[in-house]
């Protein structure tokens, strides 16, 4: 820290933001003079040489039944004291910093702070790399403690921790849990409105910065004075799959963090040994987007990548269809969960927990209702230790809420501050370490899904409301934001760490596995057991989301849309295993035993040999004559509606038709059921795509090799398949008849014509209406001509 001449107010005030005591900065001030550094040594000195110094010294006695301030004042002082007697020549190596005992202190520390005896094996794997000063890349699943890798690096030398996160409420929140658990934190970005916490922090106040993407580029140079005076042990980019362009959620301003490579290695800065080391981190990446990864931040050329398992065994995946657009579907989808909670409520009555009346929405405050219920929400009993405990909270039933407004949605918190939580106004934090005995245990075992909160994902902004509402009004508290069950769009959630979330329900196609997984993962962090549903049109392929795509981005986004698709179409494979394989780990495991397939079994296989070959030969004689269907296509001006014929190859519609045409015992077949038959072959070798663009589904197929000698062997083995989720659905649906002739013959055959009798509406009596004088408007016309007419 800087010890210019200051006047001595500012002295004062610098010190007062640092949480001395008023007394101690005016003793200070006036036995040193206005100077900051003389001041701080004179306070700490006086601190360690107890009332032999004088007032100071007294005055630091005395106030030591003040439990709250004295151990934030304590937690202040021992930080500065600390970097002030250690503080290292930012040349020498990393293991001179912190010893070849690193590991044992790093434990210490880890249970002083944060509870836990012992770091996990990927996390010492990813600080061993980060003491031999090599760059790193960890994948660990959400809520397996990344966060750790980067934190204890701080606490181990005294340095200062650089972390890149992308939204302002992650660096907040993350801010708030390190204050809580005794580590001095801020946040700099658009949402910093304390004009002082820059300030302090690039003069080494703070042991973690938590930065913006977009702010770190500007503060390039102050960050390299930042290294030169107090040091910076390390760079650390959150959520870095955001790097990837390949990735679900690639970020222009991330591609430029290339820069921290550039400006702060060892031959652009003169007082550094070594490069200081950059730790990259994510839940979810596939092997490409890990390479695009390292290149696109010029990692070191031998960086170390940080593995574990992408495996979550207390996690419940299954695929459910739904038509995801109307009232009727939202009241047979979401019955099992409105049961659940209106369920709890009736109970929480019978039981007389303590109740309060609270507002909701736009209700006055003095709206009563003695049936409002208590709406606490449990808190599991295996927290982690970085939770914040929750307030007892109630909520009024359906018919109080009139409307979400925006107030409902922003202003409710998860928990209360108390000012002494706070260093700063708005994101700078110095903290207060948890106890032993405040750290709860982790219970697994569990068989049934407990009540817990819900988060629902939907594609649009529209249906988050739409969805909200229709379970507000069924008595569920429910909101696009901190509610039992919430209700958002994709964007919601990046590193939440609510322990409790017992259901993750995606309402409709999420745009790629990886967003699907990272999602999902948010759910059940305390170990015990949650469920992740996926409800989709199995009848209607997705579409992707509007967005800016260059041509390559958008093949790339296609493709991530594919294997989405195909995901909840496979009947025949675990979905755990379908989603760890994805991410290019090999599952050791026979099964997950939880996932909808697992529990039910693969549908019974049949023989498709017949259908096959009559699909394959249909294909394999367009291929042949290379014929060409007329098609309507949109002219290339900007008159969209104007429409011309073009010619083009057939499509698997196009296909089926003409199979229907030439079979007639295929005649009524459902063209869903083709469609997933055309997937399987292409799975199997068969067909492929017969243009160079990416589809979710093959839309022209083309026969292969394979394909062609499956042909020419005329063989007569069976060729069993397990029909996929759109061909099943196909069977299920009332089957069309082949002719008007054949639909007639069915009236002759009572059974048939109650059936189609019952199917049809109810008979309902002429309602009779009272003969009564109709009043005339004479307002308008027809009023006014129909009293003409009367007369």
């Amino acid at each position: 820290m800087d010890g210019g001449n200051l006047d001595s107010d500012l002295v004062i005030a610098e010190l007062l933001g640092m949480g001395f005591e008023i007394s101690q900065a005016t003793q200070a001030v006036k036995q040193v003079g206005p100077f900051l550094n003389n001041a701080i040594d004179f306070i700490l000195d006086d601190c360690q040489g107890g009332t032999s110094k004088g007032s100071v010294g007294s005055t630091i006695a005395t106030k030591k039944t003040n439990t709250g301030k004295q151990m934030r004042q304590s937690s202040i002082m021992d930080h500065l004291q600390f970097a002030r007697t250690n503080k290292t020549d930012t040349s020498c190596s990393r293991e001179e910093d912190i010893g070849p005992d690193w590991e044992n202190r790093a434990n210490t520390l880890l249970q002083r702070h944060f509870g836990y005896p012992s770091l996990k094996r990927f996390q010492m794997e990813a600080l061993a790399a980060w003491v031999s000063h090599k760059d790193s890349l960890v994948l660990a699943a959400t809520g397996s403690g990344k966060s750790l890798c980067f934190q204890i690096p701080a606490l181990l030398t005294g340095k200062v921790v650089v972390v890149i996160s992308p939204l302002i409420s992650l660096m907040h929140d993350q801010c708030l849990k390190l204050a809580r658990h005794g580590v001095s934190a801020c946040f700099l970005g658009s949402g910093q409105v304390d004009q002082s916490v820059e300030h302090k922090a690039l003069r080494g106040m703070y042991e973690i910065i938590y930065v913006c993407p977009e702010t770190i580029l500007r503060l390039i140079k102050p960050l390299q004075s930042l290294a030169e005076s107090r040091g910076i042990a390390l760079f650390a980019i959150d959520e870095v799959h955001c790097v990837s362009k390949w990735g679900h959620d690639f970020r222009p301003s991330y591609r430029r963090l290339s820069a921290l490579r550039e400006n702060f290695n060892a031959e652009k800065l003169a007082f550094l040994k070594f490069d200081i080391p950059i730790m990259a981190l994510t839940a979810t990446a596939t092997t490409r987007v890990r390479d695009d990864i390292l290149k696109s931040l010029q990692m070191s050329k031998d960086p170390k990548i940080v593995l574990t398992s992408f495996f979550r065994p207390n996690l419940r995946f299954s695929v459910k269809h739904s038509r995801t657009s109307s009232s009727y579907s939202y009241e047979r989808d979401f019955r099992e969960l409105i049961e659940t909670y209106t369920s709890n409520q009736k109970n929480s009555k019978k039981t007389h927990l303590p109740q309060e009346n609270v507002s909701v929405g736009t209700c006055s405050k003095e709206e009563k209702n003695k049936s409002w219920l208590d709406g606490v929400e449990e808190r599991a009993s295996s927290e982690s230790d970085d939770d914040i405990t929750l307030p007892n909270k109630s909520f009024a039933p359906a018919s109080m809420q009139k409307e979400l407004s925006v107030e409902y949605l922003e202003d409710e918190c998860d928990q209360y501050l108390d000012v002494d939580d706070l260093d700063v106004t708005c994101g700078g934090f110095d903290g207060r370490s948890y106890t032993k005995a405040s750290i709860p245990s982790v219970a697994v075992g569990k068989t049934e899904v407990e009540l817990g909160s819900t988060i629902i994902y939907v594609p649009t902004r529209k249906e988050t409301l739409s969805i909200a509402k229709y379970l507000c009004r069924c008595g569920v508290k429910a909101a696009a934001y901190n509610a039992k069950v919430v209700v958002a769009t994709i964007a919601f959630g990046m590193g939440i760490d609510k322990l409790n979330v017992r259901r993750i329900i995606h309402y409709g196609w999420p745009q790629s596995l990886e967003a699907y997984y990272q999602e999902a993962g948010r759910a059940g962090r305390d170990g015990q057991l949650a469920d992740c549903v996926l409800y989709v049109n199995l009848s209607r392929m997705p579409s992707l989301l509007p967005s800016r795509r260059s041509e390559e981005q958008t093949r790339q986004a296609y493709t991530m849309l594919s294997d989405c698709f195909r995901y909840a179409m496979r009947t025949s494979k675990c979905r755990a295993q379908m989603l760890v394989q994805y991410f290019g780990e090999d599952f050791s495991h026979d099964s997950c035993h939880l996932c909808d397939v697992c529990v039910k079994g693969p549908p019974e296989k049949e023989d498709l040999k017949d259908e096959t070959r009559i699909l394959m030969e249909i294909i394999a004689a367009n291929y042949e004559t290379g014929s060409y269907v007329e098609v309507s296509c949109e002219d290339g001006d900007y008159n969209h509606n104007r429409k011309n014929i073009c010619m083009e190859k057939p499509n698997v519609k196009t296909l089926v038709s003409r199979i229907q045409e030439l079979n007639q015992q295929l005649a009524t077949t459902d063209p869903l059921w083709w469609r997933g038959l055309v997937r399987i072959l292409e799975e199997k070798g068969f067909l492929k795509e017969g243009d160079d663009k990416t589809h979710v589904q093959m839309k022209f197929p083309e026969p292969t090799k394979l394909g062609l000698e499956f042909l020419k062997t005329k063989s007569e083995e069976s060729f069993y398949v397990c029909p996929e989720a759109d061909m099943l659905l196909s069977k299920s649906m009332p089957r069309s008849h082949s002719s008007f002739a054949e639909w007639g013959k069915g009236w002759a055959d009572p059974e048939i014509r109650k059936q189609r009798l019952a199917r049809n509406r109810p008979f309902k009596k002429p309602r009779q209406r009272k003969r009564q004088k109709r009043q005339v408007d004479m307002k308008t016309v027809r009023g006014r001509l129909a009293a003409k007419l009367s007369k």
